[in-house]
């Protein structure tokens, strides 16, 4: 058995799926002693309702087909053969499969928690998939925007119900995620400063025309350079595994039998709570950029969270309240470290002058929100208390 296990992990590290020597050797061991359903990547056979398991055990293999009114098919195959299915089963579901490859995923779990985070899933999926060609092309900045909370809500939830769910499964797939969002990020910056900043310089009637240009030129460059990123990273194998990982159920960590939804909403609200109480009056860049980061973990998970009426729709209204202000303080963070890097690298003097004069506005801009922040936490706090 150790070898036909040693040569699988080796097939698992040669593919897009590879993890550490450890990883791939759990994986290539749960494939022989765990039960699996097997689907195509497309989940073809759960649309039309069928189910087709891998259950191991010390003898052999069994494999079972239930088809979508209820009959099954059984085959067993004796020792340690049976990774693939029976060719006698692979033809009853040809016209459905349609010669895709039959791959394993965990067992479907019928936990309104898991189906929740699934269903969840599936929908970050599809955005992910609709706006893809919008942020190819990079006309709309709106794609990449809807791109990005997609790919972050995702991230979002994966954190939310990390404890109940299985390291290997989760972990490649926050991984992905995270390289991702390190890709998209600077292009979604530059995307909105560019847009606030056009409307700052024509304001800037003292300044002359060739100066503005510079500013806008050197920032254009830096965003084609970071689209170049972009899109080699959505040319990559990372993204692709993504895209596949998302289409399959969540797989539970050992001896978990559901995700409590609920119970993770509530608890990090009690961690962006406690995040506040300890910011004081006036908090430093470092800390409003933690409660941002604190306040969308908190209202994906209650997103997650099975819908609870007026009470949770006034919570999450409120929390878009409070981001839509973080984020255009960052926005305007942003924004003030792009100006002040062109007004040193740039030797001109009419350049960093309108480039520094463009920061202040931002650091004023700042300001401005900062003093919104008391009120909009007053009444988000207010409608999270009674979620708790």
């Amino acid at each position: 058995m150790d070898e036909v296990i040693r040569h699988r992990a080796r097939e698992i590290a040669q593919g897009s799926e590879a993890g550490t020597p450890e990883e791939n050797w759990l994986r290539a061991e749960r494939e022989f002693t765990v039960a699996h359903d097997y689907d195509t990547t497309d989940r073809d056979l759960e649309r039309v309702g069928m189910t087709l398991s891998r259950l191991p055990s010390e003898a052999g293999v069994e494999w079972r087909l239930t088809l979508a009114r209820g009959e099954r098919v059984e085959a067993w195959e004796p020792g340690t053969n049976g990774l693939a299915p029976p060719e006698d089963i692979v033809r009853l579901i040809g016209s459905v499969t349609a010669g895709k490859s039959l791959v394993p995923g965990p067992p479907l779990s019928r936990e309104s928690g898991a189906l929740r985070l699934r269903e969840m899933l599936e929908i970050q999926r599809t955005a992910l998939v609709a706006h893809d060609p919008g942020v190819r092309v990079g006309e709309d900045p709106e794609n990449l925007h809807h791109h990005r909370v997609a790919a972050r809500r995702a991230r979002a939830f994966l954190r939310a119900a990390r404890s109940h769910l299985d390291p290997a499964w989760r972990r490649p797939l926050a991984d992905a995620l995270e390289h991702l969002g390190d890709a998209t990020g600077p292009v979604r910056d530059l995307d909105v400063a560019l847009a606030h900043l056009r409307g700052e310089l024509d304001r800037l009637d003292e300044t002359d025309h060739l100066a503005k240009a510079m500013i806008l030129d050197r920032l254009e460059d830096e965003l084609a350079s970071c689209r170049g990123r972009l899109l080699e990273t959505l040319d990559g194998s990372d993204y692709r595994f993504l895209l596949a990982r998302l289409r399959f159920p969540p797989r539970l960590a050992e001896g978990v039998d559901e995700i409590p939804l609920e119970a993770l909403a509530a608890k990090e609200f009690k961690r962006l709570a406690g995040l506040v109480g300890r910011l004081g009056k006036r908090p430093d860049e470092a800390a409003i950029h933690r409660l941002r980061i604190a306040l969308k973990r908190a209202r994906y998970a209650s997103e997650l969270a099975t819908p609870k009426g007026a009470v949770r729709k006034r919570f999450l209204a409120d929390a878009r309240v409070l981001q839509d202000l973080l984020g255009e303080h960052q926005d305007a963070v942003v924004a003030e470290q792009r100006l002040r890097g062109v007004a040193i690298e740039d030797v001109r003097t009419a350049a960093a002058f309108a480039a520094g004069r463009l920061a202040e506005r931002q650091c004023r801009r700042r300001e401005r929100v900062q003093e919104r922040l008391p009120a909009a936490w007053k009444r988000l706090r207010k409608s999270g208390s009674r979620l708790i």
